[in-house]
């Protein structure tokens, strides 16, 4: 039984740790095939970044930055554009700012017993302004490749409306 908050932190960083896959930095063989269109570059509008901030959850945390979802909702029509900026720049240098590389991870409780650690799952909470940046890219990408239809028929995980799970 742990009662220090930093016993408690630590043996849930233990935990999480000992039951995390570690990256063998090598990437899986894939196919060959013929593209029929490569995505070379991702253009960031003023929309795109409305259109995130707009399925920003409001009562979401702040991030390790300090800022929390609902300044972001708050002042959309004011920073849409500097952000839109920022991102193209940031796309253009392929740079991603420190803080967007750290997150606070916080355990949630699952099910079950609340003083076993096996019943909590670790989620990470990082900067808004890098979830709006890597929204609008996975949508960008979503989009070309079902404009291009490069998504073959048996793909379900990450596709919105199916699932890998069977009911």
């Amino acid at each position: 039984m742990l009662t220090n908050d930093r016993d408690i932190a630590n043996a849930f960083n233990d935990y999480f740790a000992s039951v995390s896959v570690c990256s063998n930095n090598h990437s899986p063989q894939v196919p060959s095939y013929s593209p029929v269109s490569l995505l070379t570059s991702i253009d960031i509008s003023e929309l795109d970044i409305l259109a995130a901030i707009g399925k920003l959850k409001s009562n979401l945390s702040a991030g390790p930055d300090g800022l929390p979802p609902l300044l972001f909702k708050r002042v959309k029509l004011s920073i849409a554009l500097p952000l839109t900026l920022a991102f193209r720049q940031l796309l253009l240098v392929s740079y991603v700012p420190e803080d967007w590389k750290s997150a606070i991870v916080t355990p949630v409780h699952k099910k079950g017993d609340s003083t076993s650690l096996r019943n909590y799952r670790p989620i990470s909470i990082t900067c808004v302004a890098c979830k709006l940046l890597e929204r609008v890219i996975v949508r960008k990408i979503y989009q070309h490749l079902t404009d291009n239809n490069i998504l073959r028929s048996g793909q379900h995980g990450f596709v919105r409306g199916l699932s890998t799970m069977y009911y």
